[in-house]
This record gives structure tokens, C-alpha cells and sequence, in this order.
């Protein structure tokens, strides 16, 4: 029995976005958008993608993406690779029980 996988959408995604994180749903958790993050860009908007237990920016175990472009957080988003952090296993074991 394979696993359903649920996205929270806190806002509406861009349709790129969307199409990505629709068609992987076992690496994003939830995804928003808006104010909050410096990111030098007008009024400091950023897409804001949490990403699932057991994933993570491969460069440097991140698990929350915060871009201010749709084409940077694609780019980022490519990037994912299974993670087997301390965390993630934790919640991957707990998960499992």
C-alpha cells in the first residue's frame, strides 16, 4: 500500500510552483508565500516551502526553502536529496510506529 502525501497550501502557488510540488509530494510538507523574510527583494516577499522528513537541501541539510523568485525556489527545489539527519530519522521512526 503506497503512501498519500498531502501538500498544506497556505496561499495559492504559482502555477510552476504548484506543477512541481504537485508532482512531488513526498518531499514538500507545505508551501506559502509573502512578507517576513529579508530577502532584499519589494517589501520582502518570499516563497516559503517546508520540505517533508527525510529531505533536504543537499548543500547544507536545510529543511525550509525561502526564495524570493519562483525560478530560484525551482532551483533550490531541484536540489532536494534525501536527508538522514538526526531529525529527520527521529521523524521518520516516529512516523513509522
Amino acid at each position: 500500500m503506497s503512501q498519500q502525501y498531502v501538500v498544506k497550501y497556505c496561499k495559492p502557488a504559482p502555477k510552476t510552483l504548484k506543477r512541481w510540488i504537485d508532482a512531488h509530494p513526498e518531499r514538500v510538507r507545505e508551501f506559502d508565500c509573502g512578507g517576513g523574510y529579508c530577502t532584499g527583494s519589494d517589501n520582502d516577499f518570499a516563497y516559503d516551502i517546508l520540505l517533508r522528513e527525510g529531505w533536504a537541501m543537499s548543500d547544507d541539510c536545510v529543511h525550509t526553502l525561502i526564495e524570493p523568485t519562483v525560478k530560484a525556489m525551482l532551483a533550490q527545489l531541484r536540489g532536494v536529496r534525501p536527508c538522514d539527519c538526526d531529525e529527520c530519522k527521529r521523524e521518520l521512526a516516529e512516523n513509522k510506529k
